[in-house]
């Protein structure tokens, strides 16, 4: 679980409680879209007796929390009454409401409000769920405002390694650490440690040890579904301004020319440097020096190369920006890179390709469209209302002498005359003003603002686009590789070319998770299995079954070749089990294990293969052959050979293998296609005739001798299935 304290800012709402609300619970204008495609959030309160189901309840909510903090606003007081947290759960942990009130329950504790009124909201619109826990600062009976607790970042971390104890969900890593302790002859404990970024480096506990990149930086990633400028500028073209920095004539100059070759600028700002790129659409993306290393600080670079000198005028032209790795991201495949060399999957990769490159061009042309269209909408809707300020400045004009000369003869003196006309031309324009704030409210929420790319690919799946669902799942293959659990997590991978469906597997039962595209295989006891993601298949069980099932799956979605990640000791089970169902593994470290199962499989083919062509003998005696008389007289000295000879059984020549084959490719079509029920059933009940792993490559082998390009697929099966018994080979 990870915790982050959410800071109040000034243009987010004011000193009431009302803003925040409305947003954990989706009642905000901008949020009619969230709030039809989730549902309402999931509610509760904290010392607070209120129902929230309804809009009403909510605003009864608000008014009482803004009653308690309005008994100190009187009083000097620091900050705003409303402290806003933010909690989450790893992917695939969903809590339980109880869970869930729990866990707010303990963090209010930990930072010293346990007594405090409260509202909390649980999200699943992302793939992790999270929880939002709004608490008031001004404690309901004493109406002393709390301080927030200093650090209070790292008091929430703490926090989520307890509750993560206490209802057993999977540690994240943060400043403080869940590490277990062994006492001899006692059960293991789990102890909480703090540790700073050096050690968790040491350890291995850090998702990016070497490169620290912003929040908004972690949010563009997401949004964008490729590195953000902060990372990507410390990779290529940190690089190549670090080896033109170690050669000995390195100057300013020749600094600056390699950064340009990425589109990049190095420049002053405040008490340090910053590198630079300009977007296409004007927006200049900025990442401190050295975030590039310690010896890109502006320290480290005035040290090498003496003071700061700006670029030249004349630069050269960049051969890679971030502009066209944005572009490329767009429309390229993600996955782990695998190729096949089949025609039929290089046509769907093409066919992907350009659908994906559809897909992006269609992203461009929209937000495009969006962007010119809003200020058009907006400079409109300026000069009518400011046409409407003008008319009603005139007209106050010309109503205020009349009016002032008449209530003159009514006998009001002239001072009174002018404050009465002033007063009722304040209500005329603030009516006005009211009118024209509204109508600027409704003009925002009427025109949908420019998406981001990962929002724009969500909608776009919603609809059933296959290629945004595509590119979303890749997003998340991407995402899932920074990690360092992903590396230790067990899966499957490939290159995808298909959409995402269920496959039909014996004794597992398949279900499609729309929203975050997923197909969940669960057994017979209705236990995750493995889950397909797409690009990978990431396995829940460790059962020879479930990996055969699995690797059958993967065969069939990537084309006969896949990588394997995981564990070594689940890796090479793996990479074995492959290799005995035909399957390519292309991981390079695992080639020996590879090589060895194949060798091993060839050993035992061996012997069955010598004893399909040995004579057929009446009994299990050994077979003597009697040896021609030798001419003249015996010799004793060749007595032993001749007896050694005889003993040994005489083996028939083997007769040439005669290769058939392959069946066509419709025939073959018709048992491989999941609407071929019949097909499959008795190809099913063939291959578990012949029995084992290799119950499949035998019915194959079967199937050649009667199949044919006019034959019935069930036909056939049973016919082979006949001659097995006829040879007392069937179970």
């Amino acid at each position: 679980m990870l915790g982050k304290v959410i800071r109040k800012t000034s243009a987010s709402g004011g000193k009431g409680f009302g803003d925040v609300v409305r947003y954990v619970a989706r009642d905000r204008d901008d949020q009619v879209a969230l709030r039809e495609r989730f549902g309402a959030p999931d509610m509760g309160t904290i010392n607070l007796d209120c129902p929230l189901d309804t809009h009403e309840d909510r605003m009864s909510a608000i008014a009482i929390l803004d009653s308690t903090a309005a008994a100190v606003q009187a009083r000097r007081q620091t900050g705003h009454p409303a402290y806003h947290i933010e909690f989450s759960w790893k992917e695939g942990e969903h809590p339980t409401r109880q869970q869930v009130a729990q866990a707010a329950d303990h963090v209010m504790r930990c930072v010293g409000m346990a007594e405090h009124q409260a509202i909390w909201a649980i999200h699943k619109d992302t793939d992790n769920d999270h929880v939002h826990l709004v608490v008031n600062r001004v404690h309901p009976d004493t109406h002393r405002i709390q301080k927030v607790p200093g650090w209070d970042w790292f008091t929430l971390d703490k926090a989520m390694r307890e509750i993560e104890g206490v209802q057993g969900w999977r540690h994240d890593n943060g400043p403080w650490i869940a590490v277990q302790r062994e006492r001899p002859g006692q059960k293991p404990e789990l102890d909480i440690v703090r540790m700073s970024r050096t050690e968790r480096a040491q350890r291995g506990l850090l998702k990016d040890p070497d490169m620290r990149v912003s929040d908004k930086a972690h949010r563009a990633e997401q949004n964008i579904g490729a590195d953000a400028f902060q990372r990507w500028v410390a990779g290529s073209p940190g690089r190549a301004i670090k080896a033109t920095l170690a050669n000995p004539g390195a100057t300013w100059e020749t600094i600056h020319q390699a950064a340009a070759q990425y589109g990049c600028v190095i420049q002053h700002k405040g008490s340090g440097m910053i590198v630079t790129t300009t977007l296409d659409d004007g927006r200049v993306l900025a990442a401190k020096a050295s975030q590039l290393g310690r010896w890109a600080s502006k320290a480290e670079l005035e040290k090498r190369l003496g003071p700061y000198r700006p670029p030249g005028a004349a630069q050269i032209e960049p051969s890679v920006t971030y502009q066209r790795v944005l572009d490329g991201g767009k429309g390229q495949l993600h996955g782990p890179g695998v190729r096949g060399d089949r025609a039929d999957r290089t046509d769907r990769r093409l066919e992907r390709q350009a659908a994906r490159k559809d897909l992006a061009e269609r992203f461009n042309q929209e937000q495009s469209a969006l962007r010119a269209r809003r200020p058009a909408l907006r400079k409109a809707l300026t000069e009518r209302h400011r046409a409407e300020r003008h008319m009603l400045t005139t007209e106050l004009r010309q109503l205020r002498a009349a009016a002032i000369a008449e209530h003159k003869r009514d006998g009001m003196l002239p001072q009174v005359a002018i404050a009465y006309q002033a007063w009722l031309a304040a209500a005329r324009r603030e009516e006005l003003q009211k009118r024209q704030t509204a109508e600027r409210r409704e003009l925002i929420a009427k025109i949908p603002r420019a998406d981001v790319w990962r929002t724009w690919l969500e909608k776009q799946a919603e609809q059933g686009d296959e290629a945004a669902q595509a590119a979303l799942r890749g997003i998340r293959y991407r995402e899932q590789r920074k990690s360092k659990a992903y590396a230790q997590q067990d899966g499957i991978e490939g290159e995808e070319l298909d959409p995402l469906r269920k496959l039909t597997v014996a004794a597992l039962h398949a279900e499609i998770d729309h929203e975050r595209q997923l197909v969940i295989y669960r057994g017979k006891d209705d236990r995750e299995k493995f889950t397909d993601t797409g690009p990978r298949i990431v396995m829940h069980d460790k059962a020879d079954d479930s990996l055969e099932a699995a690797l059958r799956i993967a065969a069939q979605k990537y084309g006969g070749k896949v990588a394997i990640t995981g564990s070594s000791a689940f890796r090479e089970r793996a990479a074995r089990q492959a290799v005995r169902l035909g399957i390519t593994v292309t991981n390079d470290d695992l080639q020996a294990i590879v090589a060895d199962e194949q060798a091993k499989l060839q050993a035992q083919r061996r012997p069955q293969a010598d004893r399909v062509h040995e004579p057929p003998r009446r009994d299990h005696t050994p077979a003597v052959v009697e040896q021609p008389a030798l001419a003249g007289a015996p010799q004793p000295e060749l007595q032993p050979v001749l007896k050694q000879e005889a003993a040994q059984p005489q083996q028939m020549p083997r007769p040439p293998r005669v290769q058939r084959p392959d069946p066509p490719t419709d025939v073959l079509a018709r048992w491989w296609n999941p609407k071929g029920q019949a097909e499959r059933a008795a190809w099913s009940d063939l291959s578990e005739q012949r029995g084992g792993n290799r119950g499949a490559w035998g019915a194959w082998h079967a199937m050649r001798d009667y199949i044919d390009a006019e034959a019935d697929v069930p036909a056939s099966i049973a016919q082979a299935k006949a001659s097995d018994r006829q040879r007392g080979r069937g179970r």
